[in-house]
C-alpha cells in the first residue's frame, strides 16, 4: 500500500487490540542542542542480566537469563579488557558494495572476512557463496559492528494479510531460512513464536529482528516494549531491535528529542545483552546525523525501502561510512518490478524468475534483503539466488531503473 503521508491514519497505525491516539500536531522543530548524551557520558557497566533486571514498569514476571552481553562498540571506545575485537564491516568506497560476505556459520556468529585486517582490501564486486540446494542454507552474512553477523537474506513479514503460518514453518524447514524480520506493529510476533517452535530450529540458528513502534517511543516505554516483545516471541534475546519510523507522534517534544532518549534506552538494552544488535528503520541522512550528534553507539543497522524504483544510494553511502549496514526491504516493489519489461526480459535472460532477479541484485549491490510472501512456493522461489550471478552490465541496467517512487512510507517530510 503506497502511502503519500507520514500522518497517522487508522488503516495505516492501527494495530490489533489498540486504541489508536488521535491525530495531534504535527511535531515542533527539532532542538538545537538535543537532550542525548556526548561521546564522553558515563555508561553502565556491561553485565548479564535478566529481563526482571530492567522491568521495573512490566507488569507480567519475566524470569530467564539471557546469554552473555556483546562487547560495546562506542565511537571512539577503547575495547574492554579481555574481550576481543569484533570483525567489522570495513569502510567502502563511494558506489561500492563490501569486498566480500562473511562465513556462513550460525545465524547469530561472527563470521570471518575475507577482507585483510585493518580493512584495506579494494572494494570488488560481493561474490556469493553457493547455497545448498538451491535454497538458502548456507546464506552468507554481513558482519555488524556489534560482532554479530546478520544473513543477507531473511523472510519479511508484514501486518494485513502479510502473515501465514504455513509460509514460515516452510521457510525455516524446507528453505533454510534463518532470518525472520518482524515488529511489534506487524502483529504477529506471538504468532512467530508458534511457528518457530513448531519448525523444530534451534534458537542459536536463529536471527530474530523485531521493531519498537511509536506508541512505546521514550526512555522507559523502550525497555518494556522490548521485553513485552520478547514475551510475545518466546525468546530470551533479540538479535536486532529497531526503531521502526523517526516520527514519535509525541505532543510537547521534538522528533529528535525522543528519539535521542528512546535510543539511549536500547544503548543500554545492547549493553545489558538484550539486544544483541540495535539499530534503526526509515532513517534518513539527516536523522542519523542528529542521532550521531545525541548520542553513543552508532546504529548497527539502517532498514529502508530498497527496489529497482527506490535505490537510495546516497544513504546507502553514508550508512558504509559509518560501518551501518543497510537492509532492504520491499525488494520486489509491492509487486510492481515483477510487471517491468527490463526486468521481464532480465528472467528470461538469466532462466529465472523476475522475484529472482530482484532478489539477487539488491544482494548483489551489499544489500541485506527481506522479502515477504505468504505462499510457500514463493518463499521457495526467492531463497534460490544464491547459484546465479547477475552480469555488472545487467547490474547497472538495474540500477538504473531508479525513479525515486515509493511503494510504502516516505520518510523525507519527517524532521
Amino acid at each position: 500500500m503506497s502511502l503519500a503521508s507520514p500522518k497517522p491514519s487508522p488503516t495505516r497505525y492501527s494495530m490489533p487490540g489498540e486504541a489508536l491516539p488521535p491525530p495531534g500536531p504535527g511535531p515542533p522543530p527539532p532542538t538545537t542542542g538535543g537532550k542525548g548524551r556526548s561521546a564522553g557520558a558515563t555508561h553502565h557497566a556491561t553485565t548479564t542480566a535478566t529481563p526482571r533486571d530492567l522491568a521495573w514498569r512490566l507488569p507480567a514476571p519475566v524470569t530467564r537469563l539471557l546469554a552473555p552481553p556483546p562487547p560495546s562498540h562506542r565511537r571512539g571506545a577503547p575495547p574492554r579488557p579481555g574481550v576481543p575485537a569484533p570483525t567489522c564491516l570495513p569502510r567502502v568506497a563511494r558506489g561500492h558494495a563490501p569486498s566480500a560476505l562473511c562465513g556462513t556459520g550460525g545465524a547469530g556468529a561472527a563470521g570471518s572476512c575475507s577482507v585483510p585486517p585493518g580493512g584495506s582490501a579494494r572494494p570488488q564486486p560481493l561474490r556469493m557463496a553457493a547455497a545448498g540446494g538451491g535454497g538458502a542454507l548456507g546464506c552468507p552474512a554481513l558482519p555488524l559492528a556489534s560482532g554479530r553477523s546478520i544473513p543477507v537474506l531473511g523472510l519479511g513479514t508484514s501486518h494485513q494479510g502479510g502473515y501465514s503460518h504455513d509460509a514460515v514453518v516452510h521457510a525455516l524447514q524446507k528453505c533454510g531460512i534463518r532470518h525472520i524480520d518482524t515488529a511489534k506493529r506487524y502483529g504477529c510476533e506471538s504468532l512467530l513464536q508458534k511457528a518457530i517452535k513448531e519448525s523444530g530450529v534451534k534458537r542459536e540458528d536463529l536471527w530474530i529482528t523485531t521493531k519498537l513502534w511509536h506508541s512505546d517511543y521514550g526512555y522507559e516505554n523502550t525497555t518494556k516494549a522490548c521485553l513485552e516483545s520478547c514475551e510475545r516471541l518466546g525468546v530470551e534475546y533479540l538479535d536486532l531491535y529497531l526503531i521502526h519510523w523517526p516520527d514519535t507522534h509525541i505532543p510537547g517534544k521534538s522528533n529528535r528529542e525522543v528519539r535521542a532518549e528512546t535510543w539511549r534506552a536500547m544503548e543500554e538494552l545492547y549493553e545489558k545483552g538484550l539486544c544483541r544488535s540495535i539499530g534503526v528503520s526509515n532513517f534518513l541522512i539527516s536523522h542519523l546525523e542528529q542521532l550521531k550528534e545525541d548520542c553513543v553507539i552508532t546504529p548497527h543497522v539502517n532498514q529502508v525501502e530498497y527496489h529497482p524504483f527506490q535505490r537510495p544510494q546516497e544513504l546507502v553511502d553514508y550508512c558504509r561510512s559509518r560501518d551501518i549496514v543497510f537492509e532492504g526491504y520491499c525488494p520486489l516493489a509491492k509487486g510492481e518490478a515483477l510487471t517491468h519489461p527490463s526486468i521481464i526480459q532480465l528472467a528470461k535472460k538469466y532462466d529465472r524468475t523476475p522475484a529472482q532477479i530482484c532478489i539477487r541484485w539488491s544482494i548483489q549491490n551489499g544489500i541485506v534483503t527481506i522479502p515477504k510472501s505468504t505462499k510457500a512456493e514463493r518463499v521457495q522461489e526467492n531463497c534460490k539466488v544464491f547459484d546465479f550471478t547477475i552480469a555488472e552490465d545487467d547490474v547497472e541496467i538495474l540500477n538504473g531503473m531508479h525513479d525515486g517512487r515509493h511503494v510504502s512510507w516516505d520518510p523525507s517530510l519527517i524532521v
